[in-house]
């Protein structure tokens, strides 16, 4: 049925296309005139690409091609204001009369700025406004063609490019996500990952792992995959963040956690311009692994029999339980002498193609890229194509169509924490050689790991539409519909008799299918007048609607027939689930805005929802903002100098909210197989307290801020500073057992803060005819804290939330911070050996670090020779951190480590092996992560502006690396490792494969 469901939208959407590609030169009205003209840099006087051209006041508008030129028929006669705005410029706008049957030509100079207010931003309702206009901080980012290159998905595209934006590459492995974080962390029980919308429609972000809300229902040890690393970076005209709140309030119940809106390609008017690529690199793990130690009670010259003697510490040799025998040392390295690293490759090449005439255009696109991990069974190969076509079908009527659709098929790794553990298996195995379990944990060979096949194969199809409608010169309505369409297929397969751990040797098989539907529909009316000169006023009025459904089946069997490798071939331990999930939002929407003389501009706005997943006894929930901007240099008072030229003032209020998870607020029950009078008969547990009062949790913010520029606007800089505030936090609150019911139930009780800072400084240094050099530089503070957890009925405060052995949720601290007890040491007698006598616990657990980085900064300097050569870097910069290396722990827990028996090791590492092996604290093993990385580095040469005109193609050739460089103190292997990227809080360094360093080559041609 879903796969119907597909082909039919794909046939209507084909149909539509094809139709309005017919309609390329339809009738008009015999007065209609045109408008025609180019873009071109107001220095170097070259054609402006991609600048958006607008009719003000209508809902006429094109993008200017790769010569800069652009046109717009089917105008009726009468004087206008085009304006043009293109994102590093300032914006231009003429008047141009229109007269019947005619061509006004018209060209725009744009100047070069570093702080640019007329970018246009897409708001919740999918309408657009200036960035002048919004009283709120939007990052916008444009990918250039060496950063998507550099950053091989869209997660990595935003590493550190934008303020406040936080996201950790939890590893290396192919295919693996990422956390994200945009102004620090909010809840304690739900998500805190952004909501994702792509041109207008919402696209669905699971994280985790999990049979309801997950990215994967088969684990491997830690890592997922990543549904955001889905959008197609080719794809991307840009992207906006909206941090917070403040400027996500009319998002409603889904915004607490900020808004990342992606919009992708448009066609251009003309003739068809291509644009094809092909890019190969490599992929190589870069880390030098710690060999296996040992030392024991008696000498063996051997390299592989089994060692004679005991185990013996220098813990147990400092309490007298044993002596080292001389020559006993044993140091042998699995991860080395038999090393189950490759060197990855990547290849991809697509090409994109954009064209049409005044009233139809369209861009087309197509892609294919294939990666090989550092681990033979790591590997990605996806495809993807997308098609977006803009009608103009009369002069107050446009409709933008687009469809999108993506074949990945993923195979994970086994790692992490994971007994069989590609990394795992090698760093907690034997300090000696062995000939059938290699040295490696279990016995657990990389080649019988490799055995282990789980993959996940999925087809993921979007459309949209987006149609705006002027039947009156004061009034529009826009309408935006669409559907994120996921087909996924986890599956793992375990051949018989060729992994030798546990019950694996039986074979066994895993089949999960999913269909997960994410509808959008918007509907606007948008009403604008002049009630006083210089004062405009724009009412509108949405109606909104959501809905996400999920279905799946989780089948399992094992004992598998010999060659078979489906449930068929299974014949015991069979177990079958089912998931049915269905979440609806209804949502009416006001706002209100004001513009004095295009330079003051008053917003407020008030959003009502209505969730499925709300108590039944809540009824709706409103969110109301208000924002304020004011273009300040454009005041007569403002002083006309060259060395500040620029300032605007911005402020903004707002509420949004997270709804609670999938059947939260309802008491339901779970089938159990209960056994009367040795008969099993169908029974039922309860599975889940429900709360009819269950309210969604609620998000506060204010911001404050100005952008400035300077010199002419060679230098910008935005400077913003937030306070937000999260109540209703959705705490587990503990039930007696004697109600018969679940151990804990949800309440809205908790409440958590975030404050900080943020900076954007865009600086053009050298501006010349053969020389350029620009850089940019983005910072942010976070201050996050757990204000409470709420009160128990008796009046108690609720305790502590544990949320693993070393992290829990306190107030007063950050969430998720560290605690452990922490400990002291002396060596007292001199011997250069640290006993447990020697170290001093503290009485209780400590506050030891936050999980969340508190401070981020990036640079980015570019350097441009001759208009042809380019060499760009970007150096990434995290603090004010910790993070729990639970692999040094491990190995040193497992008796691995050198320090548990070489009294030459430092004294602290002596110390946290003893403490963590011996006194049960982990204290020493929480480390300061702070680091700083040359993340980028890019070469480009763009063919030269003559052989570009003799051949008629714009080429370029680029090589990038990434990961190259790496400082900070921290002793594990990569200080952003993440063994659990998809847990909200849980982080740790844990036998995880760090991130790899990648080059990559590429080179584009356009014609």
């Amino acid at each position: 049925m879903t796969d119907r469901l597909v082909r039919n939208i794909l046939r209507l959407v084909l149909s539509v296309g094809a139709m309005l590609l017919c309609m390329a030169s339809p009738g008009r009205a015999q007065d209609a005139g045109t408008i025609a003209g180019v873009v071109v840099d107001a220095g170097s006087r070259v054609p402006v690409p991609s600048a958006q051209v607008q009719i003000v006041g209508t809902t006429r508008g094109v993008v200017t091609g790769e010569d800069g030129r652009f046109r717009i028929s089917g105008v009726r006669p009468g004087t206008y204001q085009v304006r043009v705005l293109r994102l590093g410029y300032q914006a231009s706008a003429q008047t141009v009369t229109v007269s019947s049957g005619a061509t006004a030509d018209v060209t725009f100079s744009l100047a070069q700025a570093a702080v640019s207010l007329e970018q246009v931003v897409t708001t919740a309702t999918g309408e657009a406004e200036r960035k002048r206009e919004i009283g709120s901080a939007v990052a916008t980012l444009q990918p250039a063609e060496a950063q998507i290159t550099a950053a091989q998905n869209v997660s990595q595209l935003l590493t550190g490019k934008v303020a406040g934006v936080d996201v950790q590459q939890a590893s290396g492995t192919v295919g693996g996500g990422s956390r994200v974080r945009i102004r620090g962390a909010t809840s304690v029980s739900l998500t805190n990952e952004p909501l994702i919308v792509v041109d207008g429609i919402r696209f669905g972000n699971p994280v985790a792992q999990s049979n309801t809300t997950g990215s994967t229902t088969i684990g491997v040890g830690g890592q997922v995959p990543s549904r955001f690393n889905d959008i197609n970076p080719e794809d991307i005209e840009t992207i906006e963040v909206l941090k917070g709140p403040a400027a996500a309030a009319q998002y409603g119940t889904a915004a607490a956690n900020g808004v990342i809106q992606v919009t992708t390609k448009r066609g251009r008017s003309g003739k068809p311009r291509w644009t094809t690529f092909a890019e190969g690199g490599t992929i190589k793990d870069v880390t030098s692994y710690p060999a296996n130690y040992l030392r024991t009670t008696a000498t063996s010259t051997a390299t592989t029999a089994p060692f004679t003697g005991t185990r013996c510490t220098l813990d147990s040799q400092t309490r007298g339980l044993c002596t080292q025998a001389p020559d006993s040392n044993f140091v042998f390295n699995p991860l080395v002498s038999h090393s189950p690293f490759i060197n990855g490759k990547r290849g991809a090449y697509g090409a994109s193609v954009t064209g049409g005439s005044d009233q139809v255009n369209y861009y087309v696109s197509g892609n294919f890229d294939k990666q090989q991990g550092v681990f033979t069974s790591s590997l990605d190969q996806r495809a993807s194509g997308r098609a977006n076509v803009s009608a103009q079908l009369r002069d107050n009527w446009n409709l933008q169509i687009g469809s999108s659709y993506l074949s990945d098929h993923l195979r994970l790794p086994q790692n992490d924490n994971n007994t069989l553990g590609i990394v795992s298996a090698g760093l907690l195995g034997a300090a000696r050689d062995n000939p059938v379990t290699l040295g490696y944990l279990s016995g657990a060979t990389p080649e019988q790991i490799y055995n282990i096949n789980t993959r996940q194969d999925l087809n993921r199809f979007e459309s949209t539409v987006n149609t705006a409608y002027q039947p009156l010169n004061w009034l529009t309505a826009t309408v935006v519909a669409g559907l994120d369409y996921l087909n996924r297929w986890d599956n793992e397969l375990v051949p018989p008799n060729k992994v030798a751990f546990g019950s694996l040797p039986d074979g066994q098989r895993t089949s999960n299918p999913y269909s997960i539907y994410n509808y959008t529909a918007n509907g606007t009316l948008s009403a604008s007048f002049t009630p006083f000169a210089g004062i405009k006023s724009t009412t509108k009025v949405s109606s909104l609607f959501n809905k996400e459904l999920v279905r799946g089946t989780l089948a399992f069997g094992a004992k598998l027939l010999g060659g078979t490798e489906s449930l068929a071939g299974a014949s015991a331990r069979f177990s079958v689930n089912e998931v049915n999930t269905d979440n609806k939002t209804i949502s009416r929407l006001i706002r209100e805005d004001l513009a004095w003389r295009d330079r003051v501009f008053v917003s407020g706005a008030l959003r009502n929802d209505k969730n499925s997943a709300f108590g039944q006894d809540f009824g709706s929930i409103n969110y109301p903002s208000i924002t304020a901007s004011w273009v300040v240099n454009e005041e007569d008072f403002f002083p006309k100098q060259p060395y500040f030229s620029s300032l605007r003032l911005r402020a903004a209020n707002g509420k949004s909210g997270q709804k609670p998870n999938f059947r939260d607020a309802i008491t339901f029950f779970n089938a159990q197989t209960v056994t009367v009078a040795g008969v099993d008969v169908p029974g039922i547990t309860v599975g889940g307290t429900g709360n009819p009062n269950l309210r969604p949790e609620k998000s506060k913010e204010t911001e404050l801020g100005f952008d400035a520029g300077f010199f002419d606007e060679r230098i910008g800089l935005e400077v913003t500073h937030y306070n937000k505030r999260t109540d209703d936090l959705l705490i587990a609150v503990p039930l007696p057992p004697s109600l018969g019911l679940t151990t804990t139930q949800f309440q809205n009780l908790g409440a958590a803060s975030n404050i900080g800072w943020e900076y954007l400084l865009n600086a053009r240094v050298v501006d010349m005819q053969r020389v350029g050099f620009d850089f940019s530089i983005t910072s942010s503070t976070n201050n996050n804290k757990l204000l409470t957890l709420g009160f128990l009925p008796t009046g108690d405060p609720v305790p502590p939330i544990v949320v693993n052995t070393q992290q829990q949720h306190r107030a007063g601290v950050p969430l998720g911070s560290y605690f452990q007890r922490s400990y002291t040491f002396k060596d007292t007698n001199g011997d250069g050996i640290i006993a447990r006598s020697e170290i001093t616990l503290s009485d209780t657990s400590v506050y030891l670090g936050n999980p969340l980085p508190t401070h981020q900064f990036g640079f980015t300097p570019t350097l441009t020779l001759n208009k042809m050569f380019t060499i760009s870097a970007f150096f990434d910069h995290k603090g004010g951190y910790k993070l729990f290396d639970n692999t040094r722990r491990f190995r040193c827990t497992f008796f691995n480590c050198p320090e548990a028996y070489d009294k030459t090791q430092p004294l602290a590492d002596q110390a946290a092996a003893v403490a963590a092996s011996a006194l049960g604290t982990d204290a020493g093993y929480i480390e300061d992560a702070t680091f700083t990385k040359l993340r980028e580095l890019t070469f480009t040469v763009q063919s030269p502006e003559a052989l570009t005109r003799a051949v008629g193609h714009a080429m370029s050739f680029s090589i990038t690396g990434r990961n190259l460089k790496t400082w900070t103190d921290y002793k594990g292997f990569d200080p952003e490792i993440n063994s659990t990227p998809g847990a909200n809080f849980s982080t740790s360094d844990f036998l995880t494969l760090p991130p790899t360093r990648n080059w990559t080559a590429r080179f584009t041609i356009n014609f």
